[in-house]
């Protein structure tokens, strides 16, 4: 039986002024009923976000685990995981290992290779690896401003390439402004003068 059923069950005897998880035979009824509801892949993912919104991240874990089990070969799924194990749990090799599955499922999806550059220059203090991502991300999405802004913080500071740290930053300045986000564009600004 669907969630359809099972709604309709409990719209009806709403409807009829009935508490059904009060009344013992209603309620086996309705256990009966929600063992079988089988919920997609996209079900999990959305019940996923809405319990990551509440803080609830072991739930939001747990329904991404489920999406994946349903369809293993869905990236965003990966993408979503990956973030939340690296944001959230530090589970550094987690996110890697779904950021790593995510691209392998979806190749041009610009966004993991930017997250996994993240990781990669925070947590695995892989710099070649991180400019490399961001390179990808960039490639793929030149307006992804984000990138922009970490590749020229990487050039700038850690491979005493002056020149092209700031030109990725006044990129990503531009694209800050023409997006909409004062304040990224304002801490670019404020960073490239303290750089000039």
């Amino acid at each position: 039986m669907k969630t359809s059923s099972f709604v309709a069950l409990i719209g009806s005897l709403a409807m009829n002024g009935v508490n059904a998880f009060h009344q013992p035979a209603v309620a086996e009824q309705v256990a009966t009923i929600a063992q079988n509801i089988t919920l997609t892949s996209t079900e999990y993912i959305a019940a996923a976000k809405q319990k990551y919104g509440k803080g609830d991240y072991e739930g939001s874990l747990a329904n991404y685990n489920r999406a994946i089990q349903i369809d293993p070969n869905h990236a965003i799924i990966y993408y979503n995981r990956g973030s939340l194990k690296h944001i959230d749990f530090h589970d550094t090799q987690g996110a890697l290992a779904d950021y790593n599955r995510a691209i392998q499922l979806a190749p041009k999806f610009a966004d993991v290779y930017y997250n996994r550059g993240s990781l990669k220059a925070e947590k695995l203090q892989d710099i070649q690896g991180a400019l490399a991502d961001y390179n990808r991300a960039i490639q793929l999405a030149h307006r992804l401003a984000n990138a922009y802004f970490n590749r020229g913080l990487i050039k700038y500071d850690l491979l005493d390439d002056r020149s092209g740290g700031i030109t990725d930053l006044q990129q990503a300045a531009k694209l800050f402004k023409q997006q909409g986000n004062p304040n990224n564009y304002q801490s670019t600004i404020d960073r490239l003068k303290k750089w000039q």
